[in-house]
């Protein structure tokens, strides 16, 4: 008897993890996680989101914020690009994807230390989005590629010292 009363208890178990949870369920629990801090949880259930929903309506969503775990939560920058730019190249013409193909940039260059990947992952974000807001930024961070703050601060002095020289009386 024992043994009939484990064994149902145990194919409950199976029957239960294998329930599979709709869309909006998975999506919740991306939001529980990543209120709670728990980013590993975060990207493990984005990850089975987009597995087992690839088009659905929060698969945008889901993988702009594997991107965004990877680079801020856990800092692994090589998935952050990687999970940006698959973000970018399935959606194009969303509002953050321009956001996204800046932050590739910034995250080889400052990350990465990888100026020429970060040189073109500009140039091709000005290209596409000349007007943008972060278009300036970008501009910026190609003058100055390679740089580390510290230089582009003392840069930065010396150009305003300039002026306040030209203009001293004698």
């Amino acid at each position: 008897m024992k043994s009939i009363l484990y064994s149902a208890v145990a194919l409950s178990i199976v029957f239960a993890g294998c329930a599979k949870l709709s869309e909006d369920q998975l999506w919740q629990k991306v939001e529980e996680t990543r209120v709670r801090g728990n980013y590993d949880s975060t990207i493990q259930v984005c990850q089975t989101l987009l597995k087992e929903y690839p088009d659905g309506k929060n698969a945008s969503a889901a993988l702009y914020m594997l991107g965004d775990m990877s680079q801020n939560a856990t800092h692994n920058y090589a998935a952050a690009v990687n999970y940006y730019h698959a973000f970018v190249t399935k959606y194009p013409d969303l509002n953050s994807t321009p956001v996204a193909m800046f932050v590739m940039g910034f995250i080889y260059n400052n990350n990465l230390q990888m100026v020429d990947s970060a040189r073109a992952a500009y140039n091709v974000f000005l290209a596409k989005f000349p007007n943008h807001e972060l278009a300036a930024s970008a501009k910026f961070e190609l003058d100055n590629l390679g740089k580390t703050p510290d230089e582009i601060i003392a840069m930065k002095k010396s150009m305003d010292e300039k002026p306040k020289k030209l203009h001293k009386k004698k």
